[in-house]
C-alpha cells in the first residue's frame, strides 16, 4: 500500500520537474525568490542565497555501481511469457454437463422490468464456472446444464454494485450454452504468426519476430529510462551523504501546503475523490499521506538546492536552444496545450532553473566514474 501511495503521489502532481510541485520563479541557480503559490496564486516574500544552505562536499568523480540495463533473450522471453497468459484460446470438447471448473461458451441476455440493460448482453462469451466473475447466482445457475440448453436466471444485483442503476435491483438473465471449451495458452515456443496477428495487430506485431523485435525496443526504452532515473538517484544520494543542505525558514511548510492543495485538487477534478476516499483506497491514514508529503517534498527541495549550489559553482546558465528544447520536451511529455501554457502555470523563471538544473546534473554525471555491473540486480522491467 505504501509503495502505491508513493507512485501516485508522484503522478497526481503533474509536474514537478525537480524542485517540487509549486509555482516558482527566480535567477538561474543564484538567488531564488518565490513568487507564486501553485495554490491560488497568493504573493510570497521567501527569498534565499544559495550558499547559505548549500555546503558542498565532492562533487566530481563521484564513484557509482548500478545493475546491468542490458536486454536479454531470456527477457524478452520472460516478458512476452507474461503477456500470453493473459491471451488464451479455447478449443471445443465433446462434454455436454456443465461442471465447476468448467469453461462453457455462452449467449446472454440481462434483462431488467423486462428491458434489456447496458453492459447486460453478449454473445459466445467464455466463462469459466467457479471464477465468480459474475453476480452471485449466475455461474452456480449454469452447473448441472446441458450444452444446447436455454437457461433463465432469476437474480438480485449486490447493493453495493458499483452501476447504480443496478445495485440491489432483481434481473433475469437469459442463457443459452452454446459449448463447453477447454482453455489454453500459447508459449513462447509455440506462439504462431497467425495467433500475434490476431491478438496483438493494435502494438503492430503481425509475425513472432515482429513481437519479439518490439518487445525487445521497449525493454530497452524503459532500460534506458530507468538508466538515466536510477543514476541520478544514486547521484542524488552520494551527494546527500557529501553536503550539507539546510532548507530556508518556511519553504518546507510552503511547498507541502502547495503540493496537499494540487494534490487534493487533481484528485477532485480527474478522479471525483476525496483526499479521505483515496486514503481509503490505499489502506492508508492522513498521519501516513502526511509524512510521506513531507519527506518527498523535503527529499525534492534538498535535491533542487543541491542542483543549484552545484550549477552557480560551475557556472552553468541556460543556453537559448537548450532551453527551446527542454520546454518542448515538457510540453510534449507532460501533455501541456503549449509553452505558454506551462509558463503560464510556473513561470518562465521557474522552468529554466529547473533546465539548469538538469544540465547541473549531466555535468555531474558526466565527470561521475559510474560502472554499470551484470553482477547487480537487472533493471528489465515490463514494458506497459
Amino acid at each position: 500500500m505504501k509503495k502505491r501511495m508513493i507512485v501516485l503521489l508522484a503522478a497526481l502532481c503533474t509536474v514537478s520537474l525537480i524542485g517540487g510541485c509549486g509555482d516558482k520563479k527566480g535567477g538561474e541557480g543564484q538567488e531564488t525568490k518565490n513568487d507564486t503559490e501553485a495554490s491560488g496564486g497568493e504573493t510570497s516574500a521567501e527569498s534565499y542565497d544559495v550558499d547559505e544552505c548549500v555546503k558542498l562536499g565532492e562533487y566530481k568523480g563521484l564513484e557509482l555501481t548500478l545493475g546491468t540495463y542490458e536486454v536479454t533473450d531470456e527477457d524478452v522471453k520472460n516478458n512476452i511469457e507474461s503477456t500470453l497468459a493473459s491471451y488464451p484460446t479455447y478449443e471445443d470438447t465433446d462434454k455436454t454437463t456443465v461442471e465447476e471448473g468448467d469453461v462453457v461458451n455462452i449467449d446472454y441476455e440481462g434483462l431488467k422490468d423486462g428491458v434489456a440493460f447496458d453492459g447486460g448482453t453478449a454473445q459466445g462469451a467464455n466463462l469459466e464456472i467457479g471464477s465468480d466473475s459474475f453476480i452471485d447466482g449466475f455461474e452456480d445457475g449454469l452447473i448441472g446444464k446441458k450444452v444446447g440448453e436455454k437457461v433463465e436466471l432469476n437474480l438480485t444485483f449486490p447493493e453495493g454494485y458499483q452501476n447504480a442503476e443496478l445495485a440491489g435491483q432483481a434481473v433475469v438473465f437469459k442463457v443459452t450454452i452454446n459449448k463447453i471449451v477447454e482453455e489454453k495458452f500459447m508459449t513462447y515456443d509455440t506462439m504462431t504468426d497467425e495467433f500475434v496477428a490476431s491478438n496483438f495487430v493494435s502494438d503492430g506485431y503481425q509475425t513472432v519476430d515482429d513481437m519479439k523485435k518490439g518487445v525487445k525496443e521497449k525493454l530497452e526504452s524503459n532500460n534506458e529510462a530507468n538508466k538515466k532515473t536510477d543514476t541520478q538517484n544514486a547521484v542524488f544520494e552520494k551527494l546527500r551523504e557529501t553536503s550539507t543542505v539546510t532548507l530556508p525558514d518556511g519553504l518546507l511548510d510552503q511547498r507541502v501546503q502547495e503540493y496537499k492543495d494540487q494534490f487534493t485538487n487533481n484528485l477532485k477534478n480527474n478522479y471525483n475523490m476525496e483526499l479521505a476516499d483515496y486514503l481509503s483506497s490505499t489502506g492508508s491514514t492522513e498521519d501516513e499521506f502526511n509524512q510521506q508529503v513531507n519527506q518527498y517534498i523535503e527529499d525534492s527541495l534538498t535535491n533542487q538546492l543541491l542542483m543549484e549550489a552545484i550549477a552557480k559553482k560551475e557556472n552553468i546558465e541556460a543556453d537559448e536552444e537548450g532551453f527551446a528544447e527542454y520546454k518542448q520536451g515538457i510540453v510534449t511529455d507532460f501533455g501541456y496545450e503549449s509553452e505558454d501554457a506551462l509558463i503560464e502555470q510556473y513561470g518562465e523563471d521557474y522552468v529554466k532553473n529547473a533546465y539548469v538544473s538538469d544540465k547541473a546534473m549531466d555535468f555531474v554525471i558526466d565527470n561521475a566514474k559510474i560502472t554499470y555491473d551484470a553482477a547487480n540486480a537487472s533493471k528489465t522491467e515490463t514494458p506497459q
